[in-house]
């Protein structure tokens, strides 16, 4: 199912230089204490997990951070260098306590600081896929506990695996999204924390 639909893409202006100005850094949220280190072994396994106040990033390349940050899928980033794609880092960073809503703009501090990311926000029309429930329903199931909230990426030749524990459908939408190339609306109604595995 496809429709029309405003998307909004991030361009990368620059990685060089204060993302903020000085007002508005301070009043920007941030981790206390951040370890970013590069991943020279690579993989094809990316981890981002959340504990308490505790995020840690295992073999994640700028621009999985860059979308986690504002929300955004791959292809809807223009003008970034190559090599966002294909370095990889390892990342422990802590506060007193990291929310879903907390998170993003944590993340566009801590690019901002460490990275230098500048960006800026511009609109163009799109057609986007809908995913919708099947007459009998979803076949992942909701999680009966209290688990840590993640997604744990598993790429390989021709395809990928992708297991989320403790997520919304939301987030399913906007990975299967970022596979397909194209913004995927969750249109299912689900409401709650679920867990899935998808290929």
């Amino acid at each position: 199912m496809t429709c029309s639909n405003l998307k909004r893409l991030v361009a990368i202006t620059g990685l060089t230089g204060i993302a903020f100005s000085l007002s508005a850094w301070a009043q920007s949220p941030a981790f206390e204490v951040a370890s970013i280190r590069r991943n020279p072994d690579g993989g094809l396994n990316t981890r981002i997990g959340v504990s308490g106040g505790r995020l840690t990033v295992l073999n994640a390349s700028p621009k999985t951070l860059i979308r986690n940050a504002y929300g955004i899928l791959s292809f809807q980033l223009a003008g970034e260098p190559r090599w966002l794609d294909t370095d990889m880092y390892d990342i422990v960073a802590t506060t007193e306590k990291i929310s879903q809503d907390q998170l993003k703009p944590l993340l566009q501090t801590l690019l901002a600081d460490r990275f230098q990311l500048k960006v800026h926000w511009e609109m163009r029309e799109a057609s986007v896929y809908a995913l919708v429930l099947d007459k009998h329903g979803p076949k992942f199931k909701k999680s009966v506990e209290l688990q840590e909230p993640g997604v744990n990426t598993q790429r390989g030749l021709g395809g990928a695996r992708m297991r989320g524990t403790h997520e919304p459908v939301s987030t399913l939408a906007s990975n299967l999204g970022n596979q397909l190339g194209r913004i995927v609306v969750d249109k299912t109604g689900l409401r709650g924390a679920f867990d899935w595995k998808l290929e």
